[in-house]
This record gives C-alpha cells, structure tokens and sequence, in this order.
C-alpha cells in the first residue's frame, strides 16, 4: 500500500510540472502576439526587449540542475563564447551608433550598412548560441531542465518570430516617414542577414527564421 501511495504522489506531482508548463508556454503565446502588434510610436527599444527577456527568463530558469560552467578548452565551446562576445560587441555598437546618429534622419551607415536589424541580429545570434548550448547540456551531461530539447528549440523559434513581427512594423513605420530613401535603402540592404534581401516581406520575415535555425540544426548535428 505505500509503494501504490508514493506512485500516485508520484503521478500526481508530475502532471502538477505538467499543468505549469503548459500555462507558461500557454501563456507566451498569448502575449508575445500582443505585445508585437502595438503599433509604432517610437517604442522599439521596448519592444526589443520583450522577447528577449522573455526568452533570457526561460532559459535561464531551463537548466536548474548541474549546468557545468563552460569548457573553454573545447574548440567549439571556445569559438561559440567568442561569438557570443562579438554579438554582445556588436550589439552595443549598434544602440550607441543609432542614438548618435537617428538625429540626422535615415542610418544607414556603421553598423546598418550590413543589416537594416543589426540589433536583432547580434541577438539573434547570441540566443542562438544560448540555446545550442543549453540543447547540448539537455542531451550530453546530467543537466536537468523544465524544457525538453525540442522545446528549448521552439522557445527560440518564438523569439525569432516575435522579433520578425518587430522588425515588420518597425519598417512600415520607417517606409512612410522616409518613402523612397527607405526604399532604396531596403532594396541595398540585407533585412536579419547580410546580402539576404527580398521584394517580400514574408520571403525576408521567413528568410529570417530558418536561415538561423538551420544553422542552429547544422551546428547541433556536427556535435553531436
């Protein structure tokens, strides 16, 4: 009779982890949709932030048993730490070049001259990194988190849409306040990915997504 009892407590705790989860995620559903459709009212930085944070908050909390500190003698571990400086390197750059330079109207210089997101793209690939690493530790030590592998990859794959979504409005807000400097500005310049640009906006917002993902697959499948 105890071993019955401490099986359905057992039961009874798991589908209780089950339930949060499926609230959380639930729930990050719902918002992120809601928060990427306020439209545009010189908020962006704000707007930046959200699905980031969001995403920092989650993975953060992901790993809550024995996440090993990083291996810097590992050449992958190694180079992805020294990308992931670049892009914070990069990203720091680009919100000082932009709050020193927007006074003069359209930048399209410095940093902007490669991406017209170059702030989404230094996190894009900084989270990428994140989340290869976390997807590692799920799958190769006994690090233990709330998210599964798979799920960690879609919590990442929500971010990037929610930033895609952004970057959207953002543009449209940008087409009517500079009309064709913004057009030939766009039509030069990559949107998320240097040299990555298209007349539509779904190609770009899809371009967007899966050229990182699948980057992220390659970089998982030659580690593991």
């Amino acid at each position: 009779m105890l071993e019955v009892s401490d099986e359905m407590e057992s039961v009874e705790s798991d589908s209780i982890v089950d339930r949060i989860k499926l609230r959380i995620t639930t729930a990050i559903g719902y918002l992120l949709p809601l928060i990427v459709s306020i439209p545009p009212m010189g908020v962006w930085v704000g707007l930046m932030t959200v699905p980031f944070i969001v995403y920092l908050i989650l993975m953060m909390s992901n790993l809550i048993e024995n996440p090993p500190f990083p291996n810097l003698s590992n050449p992958y571990t190694l180079t992805t730490t020294i990308i992931q400086i670049i892009a914070i390197l990069f990203f720091i750059w680009s919100v000082v070049y932009l709050r020193k330079e927007k006074t003069e109207g359209l930048v399209t210089s410095g940093p902007y001259r490669f991406v017209r997101h170059p702030q989404y793209l230094s996190l894009i690939m900084l989270t990428a990194l994140m989340t290869y690493q976390s997807v590692w530790i799920l799958l190769h030590t006994d690090g233990f988190g709330w998210l599964s592998p798979d799920e960690t990859k879609n919590l990442w794959i929500l971010m990037l849409v929610a930033y895609a979504i952004i970057a959207v409005i953002e543009e449209m807000h940008l087409q009517k306040k500079f009309d064709s400097q913004w057009s030939e500005y766009r039509n030069r310049v990559g949107f998320f990915i240097p040299f990555v640009k298209y007349k539509s906006y779904v190609v770009e917002m899809l371009s967007g997504i899966i050229i990182p993902y699948a980057i992220l697959e390659i970089l998982l499948y030659i580690t593991t």
